[in-house]
């Protein structure tokens, strides 16, 4: 269920302490501290703008990929290199995260994860208490000039970011209907006439409009193909994904996995694989260890969300493979990239987020 605008002050109040010490340390110690106020501050412009749309249960992992995005964006511009790499060592260090979790929110593997976390920490002499140390000094830094600025040591405006967080949601809103009414012109032209004629048919929707769109979900037998896009066909066998692209035809993906450790199977988790094509990239994954099909599979491209199509075998079996109709374009992939690519999301009937994952490396 997603919180009600009137928590956002609260929620933002209350973390904001939290939020200006992560981003003094990504923006690299005793530096000018503008630049964590304003990496704070667009980070809550846009929480602000999609307040509405976060799950309850979902609100520190988007406050702090959002605030981690907005901090590689900025690095991109400056041409950082090691932008990432000091971002994995500020939440494994700092923020106390494991790798697994710092790999969905960063949208990369476990395995980049321990890489960047290695060499960052090599340059410390290996020595992670020396790490821990440092990032303590420069948070104590920052509460020394709390402490003598008399409040907040570098002052957010929370009512002025939420005066921008609502411009911003209202300019997508906007956005959003003038593309449907594009969309909706053709269709009530040409579909009038069957729409006069339907009647007080029910759609199964119990007359109650959604925001948010739901996975079509299909039932298939073992080894039945279904043409995902033109010219990629996806089907299912009891071991894991198969799929075709006219690059790559005869692709496989175990159910099993990588992993020998039979909790790490089990695990609620989701992968996602980028197939080149001639009109982008065709985006597709298995989910695993969900004790029942997802309600919603949705992939975020920067700040696009794509819903996705489900595949599952008859039985409910946990697990099954999804995809997306509409291709991913190289512009799209490589701006993404920078934020270690696209993130996909499993969430259930009741909205609640059961796997997270990004693109294999």
């Amino acid at each position: 269920m997603p919180h009600s605008p009137d928590d956002f002050a609260t929620y933002a109040h209350a973390r904001l302490p939290e939020l200006l010490t992560t981003a003094h340390l990504l923006s690299g110690g005793p530096g000018d501290p503008r630049e964590a106020t304003e990496l704070v501050r667009r980070t809550l412009v846009k929480v602000c703008a999609r307040w509405r749309r976060i799950p309850r249960d979902d609100v520190d992992f988007y406050v702090r990929r959002s605030l981690v995005k907005e901090y590689l964006r900025r690095a991109r511009r400056r041409r950082t290199r090691s932008a990432r790499q000091r971002a994995v060592l500020v939440l494994l260090h700092w923020e106390c995260l494991g790798e697994a979790e710092i790999a969905q929110l960063l949208g990369c593997s476990t395995g980049a994860v321990r890489s960047r976390a290695r060499r960052g920490l090599a340059v410390y002499g290996g020595d992670a208490e020396r790490l821990r140390g440092l990032f303590t000094e420069a948070a104590e830094s920052a509460k020394s000039a709390e402490s003598a600025s008399g409040g907040v040591p570098f002052d957010v405006p929370l009512d002025a970011v939420e005066q921008r967080g609502r411009a911003l949601r209202r300019r997508r809103r906007g956005v959003v209907v003038a593309g449907c009414a594009l969309l909706l012109v053709p269709a009530v032209v040409f579909g009038a006439g069957g729409f006069m004629g339907a009647g007080s048919a029910d759609d199964g929707s119990g007359g109650r409009a959604s925001d948010v769109a739901q996975s079509p979900t299909r039932i298939v037998a073992p080894g039945e193909r279904v043409d995902a896009v033109p010219g990629v066909q996806v089907w299912l066998t009891t071991d894991g994904k198969h799929w075709s692209t006219p690059e790559r035809p005869n692709q496989f993906r175990a159910l099993t996995g990588d992993s020998d450790r039979k909790e790490e199977r089990l695990k609620p988790s989701v992968s996602a694989q980028l197939d080149p094509m001639k009109s982008g990239f065709f985006l597709s994954g298995l989910y695993r260890g969900l004790s029942a099909d997802p309600a919603r599979v949705e992939v975020t491209v920067d700040d696009r969300r794509i819903t996705g199509t489900v595949l599952t075998l008859a039985g409910s079996p946990g697990w099954g493979v999804w995809y997306a109709r509409t291709p991913l374009t190289p512009e799209e992939l490589k701006s993404s990239s920078v934020d270690g690519g696209p993130t996909v999301t499993v969430y259930d009937a009741a909205g609640k987020v059961v796997a997270r994952g990004g693109a294999d490396e």
